[in-house]
């Protein structure tokens, strides 16, 4: 049963994961995002990483300033973590949705 409160839209942009303000070695991509939040492809997920954890998305996007999403992870996989935006409707804010 879907569980999501609003659509996801598949993407594939590079990023960098902090949590408790230090980066992961490990490179990151965004795989999908929603106002809600964002799925986060790593390599780093079981060993390092965990629900209830505070992190920092890094997005460096071409031509455009840095940009951070501050969120909670609220899932976590072999394939990477699912994370809360702290800010509703994030992604408008970015120009994505």
């Amino acid at each position: 049963m879907e569980r999501r409160w609003h659509h996801r839209t598949e993407i594939d942009i590079p990023a960098t994961l902090a949590v408790n303000g230090k980066h992961l070695p490990a490179p990151c991509r965004i795989r999908n995002f929603s106002a809600g939040g964002l799925f986060l492809e790593t390599a780093q997920t079981t060993q390092t990483l965990a629900r209830h954890q505070f992190v920092q998305v890094h997005i460096h996007p071409h031509g455009v300033s840095p940009r951070i999403i501050e969120g909670m992870i609220i899932r976590v996989d072999d394939a990477g973590v699912g994370i809360e935006a702290d800010t509703r409707f994030w992604s408008q804010a970015l120009n994505w949705g």
